[in-house]
């Protein structure tokens, strides 16, 4: 045998491994949809920075991973059929994704139909499909309440080992940067972006800071309702390295806005866990700790006065120049339904991946119906979650003071950068309204025939 084909052989060796894998994967979901929708749990935050077909071709492995679980729940349905009824929070979230995906699907194929086969805009356009399907998948999988605190406990295990990465790559422990570096690409920077900031296992540096105050929401909203299947002691520990992990990004508006989301879970569950001050002061220790980062970081925002009272960091001031200079001009000429995530010519090549801004960036996907669409869905998830602080279950009461917050948290920092999508973010944010949907649905009676919808209740 010549040493090419050795070396092929060799080289199929990974792709035969995913395989065998995922088809495990598919098996196991199929049988048990709950142990499936827990490993994707698990395994998604730790995949999402790898590269886009270095594993396998195509794909990135958390999209393998998604289309490995809808395999799996779909074979599990077809042996087990179950009718749904329709519930206000699926139109929400269905809208806002079917509805964003068909009007730039059609503003590309009246435009520009040779954008459509581009792979990279068909991606675009059809990302937030992914959204849906996730919470599609986690409100209609039978979960009872041991497999959702399942579920909860390996998100949290993963944010932990997403934080201990995130805090190693910033001191550079046992050279982490250059090994992290060779298997999870880090995303290009702005140029005026010189200070190092770790992305962890998630590829991009914002997505640990939104991470880490997801699931340090999600365990402060657990320890505030008291669940009993919850240790307190494991609940701090998540606490403390997520606010770490949200230090070490160096990325401050999920920081500024921690104090608000804080006080939403507080007020919602009407106490104040003795967890929450562990994790405060060891949010002190992390900022004492990584001080001379911190400071580089401040150097480098630069404080600026806009007017004569006002300090703006000059990265955000930067943003600004650019929204008005470029981003916002080139939309109000589509300001309708967008450009199909296309962005104009009027905006310079070196700026098409640094739009910074939530609604800019959905107004480019479908217009102010796009941006609409995208607050009747973050507007629904908040109100199922208000709704839920008087329900009997402390599942439903945690997920539902959780996502209020996060709700609000969105809202805010998605005026800096598009949070709510970055990679590990979405899938998170989709799984728990997805659980809070399976929690708690209100059902639509559009027809006498359809029932509603029957899950376990949960503790």
């Amino acid at each position: 045998m010549s040493d090419a084909l050795i070396s092929r052989a060799l080289s199929e060796i990974p792709v035969a491994i995913g395989v065998i894998l995922a088809l495990a994967l598919v098996v196991v979901t199929a049988r048990r949809p709950a142990m499936g929708c827990a490993l994707f749990a698990l395994l998604v935050p730790l995949t999402t920075g790898l590269g886009r077909g270095t594993i396998i071709p195509v794909f990135r492995p958390n999209e393998a991973l998604l289309m490995v679980l809808i395999a799996g729940i779909i074979l599990y349905r077809l042996r087990r059929p179950e009718p749904r009824a329709l519930s206000f929070l699926d139109v929400a979230v269905g809208s806002f994704a079917l509805g964003t995906v068909v009007i730039a699907a059609l503003v590309l194929f009246v435009s520009s139909p040779a954008q459509l086969k581009d792979l990279d805009n068909l991606r675009n356009v059809l990302a937030p499909l992914q959204l849906l399907a996730i919470y599609l998948v986690f409100s209609r999988t039978d979960l009872s309440s041991r497999s959702v605190a399942r579920i909860l406990n390996l998100t949290m295990v993963a944010s932990v080992i997403v934080g201990l990465v995130a805090v190693a790559q910033l001191f550079d422990l046992f050279g982490i940067r250059e090994l992290m570096s060779s298997y999870y690409p880090p995303q290009p920077l702005p140029a005026w972006d010189h200070v190092y900031r770790p992305a962890s296992t998630l590829g991009h540096f914002s997505s640990v800071g939104a991470f880490g105050t997801i699931n340090f929401i999600l365990a402060l909203a657990l320890a505030t309702n008291r669940h009993p299947a919850f240790n307190k002691a494991w609940l701090s520990v998540v606490m403390v390295v997520n606010l770490a992990a949200l230090v070490a990004s160096l990325t401050w508006a999920p920081l500024f806005v921690l104090p608000i989301v804080i006080a939403v879970v507080l007020w919602q569950g009407r106490r104040v866990p003795r967890e929450l001050g562990v994790a405060l002061a060891a949010l002190s220790l992390a900022l004492l700790l990584a001080w001379p980062f911190v400071s580089a970081r401040n150097d480098q925002q630069n404080l600026v006065l806009a007017g004569q009272d006002i300090g703006i960091p000059q990265t955000l001031q930067h943003r600004i120049d650019l929204w008005e200079a470029f981003f916002w001009p080139a939309l109000s000429e589509h300001i309708w339904l967008g450009t199909g995530t296309v962005l104009p010519a009027a905006v310079p090549d070196e700026l098409l991946g640094f739009v910074d801004n939530e609604y800019l960036r959905e107004g480019y996907r479908a217009g102010v119906i796009g941006v609409g669409l995208l607050l009747l869905m973050l507007t629904s998830v908040a109100v199922n979650g208000w709704k839920s602080s008087a329900s009997p279950s402390a599942t439903r009461r945690s997920l539902g003071s959780a996502l209020l917050a996060l709700v609000l948290f969105f809202a805010l920092i998605g005026m800096t950068a598009e949070y709510l999508f970055f990679g590990g973010v979405s899938q998170l944010f989709g799984m728990m309204v997805g659980l809070l949907g399976a929690a708690a649905p209100v059902t639509i009676p559009f027809r006498r025939a359809t029932r509603a919808i029957g899950q376990p209740a949960l503790a």
